[in-house]
């Protein structure tokens, strides 16, 4: 059976060499349910594994972040500006580093692994684990070679005339009520469920109501 991971980082500030983490999402799909069991956002949003990070500590040892780039974040809505706010349970960058090698060792091989950006997502892991002495510990589980670029594959299957972002059910009041940009679980969720619409697609299967 095939199964991917797919990752998600919220941060503050586009440097992936310096920018703090707010929250990184992250969890392993089936690609081979797409067309037996198909996935519902109710379902992948319930099994994206999301954690939160505390960007204090970061910026003591070393991540930084511009005005403009907070700024950006206080132009967002109350959901999204939350995230910034300091909880008890944060996670430092060794504690979050710790959770996904857990992850992945429960969950094994994994054939692909997918983010929005190779130049971003996996720049930001990468450093972390590297920091932390731990990057070939990482590679064991998603190796360099296995790394795929959604916004990439999109593109490349519609010839870049459709938006790569697009709404993955038929039922877009549906989709608009549910989904929350910026928030990194839901999108994990959404670009899974863009895959499973192109996949099911090539296999003349519909698109999912919702």
């Amino acid at each position: 059976m095939r199964q991917d991971f797919i990752l998600d980082f919220e941060t503050i500030g586009q440097n992936a060499t310096k920018c703090p983490i707010v929250d990184c999402a992250y969890v392993v799909f089936s690609w081979d349910r797409f067309l037996e069991e198909p996935y519902s956002f109710e379902e992948l949003t319930s099994l994206v594994k999301t954690d939160k990070l505390d960007i204090a500590e970061q910026c003591k040892n070393g991540s930084k972040f511009l005005k403009g780039d907070l700024a950006w974040w206080e132009r967002q809505g109350e959901d999204a500006k939350s995230k910034l706010k300091p909880k008890p349970d944060d996670l430092t960058v060794e504690q979050f580093s710790d959770n996904m090698l857990s992850y992945l060792q429960k969950v094994g091989k994994v054939s692909y692994w997918w983010s929005r950006s190779n130049t971003f997502d996996p720049v930001i892991l990468d450093r972390v684990f590297y920091d932390l002495g731990k990057q070939q510990l990482l590679h064991e589980y998603l190796k360099w070679w296995r790394i795929r670029d959604i916004r990439t594959y999109i593109d490349a299957k519609f010839d870049f005339t459709t938006r790569n972002g697009f709404v993955p059910l038929a039922d877009e009041n549906y989709w608009n009520e549910v989904f929350t940009a910026h928030d990194s679980t839901h999108d994990v969720a959404a670009d899974i469920l863009r895959l499973q619409t192109i996949h099911r697609a090539e296999n003349d299967l519909e698109q999912l109501e919702r």
